[in-house]
């Protein structure tokens, strides 16, 4: 290979997040013969260690840690680049990033991670859904960007809604690794640690534990499931500022059923030992955990909003439930337990589902298709066909 693009990634996150763990998928996965990929972030991300780990290039820059737009570091951004010289900044959630690359005179592939606008609910800050902000977003993402990646079909209405040119969007479904099914001796031992009887039908919840995500609605419905059935069981998993609401409001509705796990550093575990996943959350990109909840043929109970619906196909994979239905919720968990035969069909097109559209591979071969038609790089380069 006689020439390396060079790409550099900007991105604001301290911690690990959606963004974050996409990222990481793609410079897994990058063919390093054709890109030279470098990662700009916060000192002290904790992304900083995982992308090491990978053997990426990293550049530690002040004055932009979760901040999208960081006024103060848009001259050091764009000295960085002139510096650098690569050939497309691809930025996460950065607008700093984008205003730098539009004064360095580099090309600009800018991924929406996020839903705003009319595909988020009342949780969505209304001046998001208002003039004059949602036109000057629109305006910007036109302006700044070459190519702009959504994370999901919502995600893509969400910018269509301000006025940002779909011929400049790509959709892109977030993805993941798989996860490993593990033996049934260990998911034995993790159902013990976890106080879970082995014949108990589990329903688990990756979340962080914010209103968005529609907990109480969960602990609702947990308590209708209570009354008929003992032997389910929820597992909520996270940490957040209304976890002592939570639990306090748990207590109260004395539920026995519902164990608050935490954080968990790796959430395999509690997939792995769960017959049901539940998304509760008013306002959803592509949640990753219903990615992974998939690759272990994982039927899911969704909210009907935002991305959602482009994961879960109702009836398909999992079900559907309009958002603070919580009848509804209870319900589908019911019906999925008592129905073994409609429980191991959406099982199956869980997995076939995953490996179809939210892969690793897939994702990132399509990143890279964005980066060649943006560079004029026909697809002999890459060694490799788009699917």
């Amino acid at each position: 290979m006689d020439k390396k693009y060079k790409i550099l990634h900007v991105i604001s996150d301290t911690n690990i997040g959606g963004a974050g763990r996409v990222l990481l998928v793609f410079l897994a996965n990058f063919n390093r013969e054709l890109f030279d990929v470098s990662v700009v972030l916060p000192k002290g991300s904790l992304l900083l260690p995982e992308i090491q780990k990978l053997g990426i290039r990293t550049i530690e820059f002040d004055g932009i840690a979760d901040k999208s737009l960081a006024l103060g570091a848009i001259k050091g951004l764009k000295n960085l680049y002139k510096e650098e010289n690569p050939d497309i900044i691809h930025s996460h959630a950065s607008l700093s990033a984008r205003i730098a690359a539009k004064m360095a005179k580099i090309k600009v592939v800018h991924t929406r991670h996020s839903v705003y606008t009319s595909q988020s609910t009342s949780m969505q800050q209304s001046y998001k859904k208002k003039f004059p902000y949602r036109h000057i977003a629109g305006a910007l993402n036109n302006y700044l960007s070459d190519i702009i990646i959504a994370a999901s079909p919502a995600a893509k209405i969400s910018l269509m809604e301000t006025g940002t040119k779909q011929r400049k969007t790509v959709i892109i479904y977030n993805a993941i690794d798989g996860l490993t099914a593990i033996s049934e001796q260990d998911k034995r031992a993790y159902r013990h640690k976890y106080g879970i009887a082995d014949d108990d039908f589990v329903c688990c919840m990756i979340a962080r534990i914010e209103k968005v995500k529609g907990h109480s609605y969960v602990l609702k419905a947990a308590q209708m499931v209570q009354w008929e059935d003992p032997k389910v069981k929820f597992l909520l998993v996270g940490t957040g500022s209304e976890e002592a609401a939570m639990k306090k409001l748990a207590q109260v509705m004395e539920l026995n059923n519902v164990i608050f796990t935490g954080f968990v550093p790796d959430v395999s575990e509690i997939l792995n030992i769960s017959h049901v996943q539940i998304n509760a959350s008013f306002s959803e990109a592509t949640s990753l955990a219903l990615l992974e909840g998939l690759s272990l043929g994982m039927p899911a109970i969704a909210t009907d909003v935002g991305g959602n619906p482009f994961v879960i196909n109702d009836g398909v994979n999992g079900v559907l439930f309009e958002s603070k239905d919580y009848a509804a919720l209870y319900k589908a968990i019911m019906d999925l337990k008592g129905n073994t035969a409609e429980y191991e069909h959406l099982s199956k097109r869980a997995k076939e589902i995953f490996n179809e559209r939210f892969t690793a591979s897939v994702h990132t071969q399509k990143v890279e298709d964005v980066y060649r038609k943006l560079l004029g790089v026909g697809q002999e380069a890459a060694g490799n066909t788009t699917e």
